[in-house]
């Protein structure tokens, strides 16, 4: 028996909305219960963009704030079946719920305004106060600033503070704090410029509500960073920190597979269920697989497969490891790519400013903002091997290398599709001449000291101007793994496969060589180029592209020593199998 087949509301975080509308919701009350059970004074939940946050917090509102029966909005809803959970917690508590993440402003001063402006929101939610007498003459000069957004900068760090102090009074009750995105103002100026002035005022605005704040029952925030500057989280009183690597709240953000299946089979997609798991699974929180929430609701309104998590933000750091990442970093990225994974160890607490070197503490803030996960189905410490999410993650990475080759100069952007051209058509003289006096003398592309450099160089181009192939690499096929597999859409064209041979530097030895392999001098490149064709024929890496019915494929070794190569190329018809 399969759910309803309700209507998508596309890009709605209003549980309110979304339940009370009928529209279509995959139950995740059960997390009131799990964060009772394990909630901390302040509970910092940390998850990628995208995955729920918001509607969770909004979840979380509707539950507890006193005032107004919002049960039927719980009918039939798992945290039901807790009658005690229900009984003593529904209804019960004052709540001050604010979101930050539409705080993307250029200026710092312009940050403050928006800031105002969602605190000014919360408190014409509480207007009551205001409009009922309850508050004496200078409560009602303090709040009337903050609903007029005239209230100066240090006045607005003790906003929420202020605002818990009169509901407290009024309610009888301590007061739960919801904060959504806290780091977003914060994020944002980084990339803009006024991140110092940003810390120190969500220090004051964060510290004053969440830090020996009597009238607190307690508070949530969300984010993807745990950001550690000068103690922003863990000077709060009693903090506990649930991020991504953590079993508690594994399932209550994102989807598991059980519910992914089931929408399938409801909306239609059962049959395609295989290619939904490839674009979008991969998440690992906790010992959970799960599934991007964003991305399944849209495949489920609309039918296509395709990258749809790219248009939500949160690119810049990204595209900034191309144009700002050390050599080290652009060649592990280059092995994500190609399906070779890093070594990293984690650390939960984020640092600012980003550094874009090959490190732990980079790895770590792609691992919170859900680009790459952990190898193994279970983490065990904080060191393991990480790789690139599933096909939507490569696609936005993809994305991001053309970002890089659209900043170089001009003639570097013809040179490249010059190469690809001449790849496509089979030219091995001007794939050599493109490489050799173009693209590889290049200021902008670093020097090449391993394998893998000259890898990502090539993968990156292909994936950057290839609009009608699927561009693979390490896909094994035949008995080995190819380097480079390039398949058109059109099972009609000519497929390409390649493989990548890099020559070290000369050994100095003053002792004669013990065999000819132990020195490697530029003129052996040629017959490096040979040996990789040979290659290519041996481990029958052709073989994937003639069951598919690919009618030819060209076939390349490329042979390099430092900033020139030689290549080597034989086309061949493939007889169907």
């Amino acid at each position: 028996m399969h759910s309803v087949k309700k209507q998508i509301l596309i890009g709605a975080d209003s549980f309110e909305k979304v339940v009370g509308g009928g529209y279509f919701y995959i139950d995740k009350t059960l997390f009131i219960k799990e964060l009772l059970e394990n909630r901390g004074e302040v509970t910092l939940i940390t998850r990628p963009r995208r995955f729920g946050k918001t509607l969770n917090l909004s979840m979380l509102k509707s539950f507890f704030e006193a005032g107004k029966d919002n049960s039927h909005l719980f009918d039939g809803l798992k945290i039901m079946e807790h009658g005690d959970i229900v009984e003593k917690h529904m209804g019960k508590y004052p709540v001050v719920s604010l979101t930050l993440k539409g705080v993307e402003e250029k200026t710092y001063e312009q940050s403050l305004n928006s800031i105002r402006s969602l605190v000014a929101s919360v408190y014409w939610e509480n207007r009551h106060l205001f409009e009922d007498d309850i508050l004496d003459e200078w409560q009602k000069k303090d709040f009337r600033t903050y609903l007029d957004k005239t209230a100066t900068e240090e006045e607005l760090k003790s906003a929420l503070l202020f605002l818990t102090r009169c509901l407290h009074n009024h309610y009888g009750k301590r007061v739960i704090v919801l904060l959504d995105e806290y780091d977003a103002p914060i994020n944002n100026a980084l990339m803009e410029g006024h991140y110092q002035e940003m810390i120190k005022f969500m220090r004051g605005f964060m510290g004053n509500v969440f830090k020996t704040n009597d009238h607190l029952e307690f508070g949530v925030l969300t984010g993807v960073q745990r950001i550690s500057k000068e103690g922003l989280v863990s000077g709060f009183n009693n903090p506990k920190v649930c991020g991504i690597v953590d079993a508690v709240f594994a399932d209550s953000y994102g989807f598991t597979e059980e519910e992914v299946v089931e929408a399938c089979e409801t909306y239609g997609h059962g049959d395609r269920f295989c290619d939904v798991k490839r674009w979008y699974d991969g998440y690992r929180f906790g010992n959970r697989d799960m599934y991007n929430p964003w991305s399944i609701v849209q495949f489920l309104s609309s039918g296509m497969l395709r990258n749809y998590w790219a248009n939500t933000g949160g690119l810049d750091i990204l595209r900034d490891i191309f144009l700002k990442g050390s050599n080290a970093l652009k060649d592990d990225m280059a092995g994500l790519l190609t399906d070779n994974p890093i070594d990293m160890r984690y650390t939960d607490q984020t640092t600012y400013p980003i550094s874009y070197r090959n490190d732990s503490a980079f790895w770590s803030i792609l691992l919170n903002a859900g680009y790459i996960k952990p190898c193994a189905d279970e983490v065990v410490g904080n060191r393991f091997y990480a790789e690139l999410v599933n096909r939507e993650v490569k696609d936005i990475l993809a994305e991001c290398i053309e970002y890089w080759f659209a900043q170089q100069q001009n003639d570097m952007h013809h040179a490249t599709q010059t190469f690809v051209d001449c790849l496509l058509r089979g030219d091995a003289e001007g794939v050599s001449k493109s490489l050799n006096e173009n693209l590889l003398q290049n200021p902008s592309y670093h020097d090449y000291k391993e394998e893998n450099s000259y890898h990502m160089f090539i993968f990156g181009i292909l994936l950057a101007v290839s609009r009608h192939y699927t561009v693979l690499s390490n896909q094994e096929s035949g008995k080995g793994r190819s380097d480079c597999l390039i398949k058109p859409d059109d099972k009609s064209g000519t497929a390409v496969v390649i493989e990548f041979k890099h020559l070290k530097e000369r050994q100095e030895s003053s002792s004669p060589a013990s065999s000819p392999d132990d020195t490697m001098e530029p003129w052996d490149l040629a017959e490096e180029a040979r040996k990789g064709l040979r290659q290519i024929d041996e481990k029958a890496y052709v073989h994937m592209l003639r069951s598919e019915g690919y009618p030819q494929v060209h076939k390349y070794a490329i042979a390099f020593h430092k900033k020139t190569c030689q290549v080597a190329m034989e086309s061949e018809l493939l007889a169907k199998v």
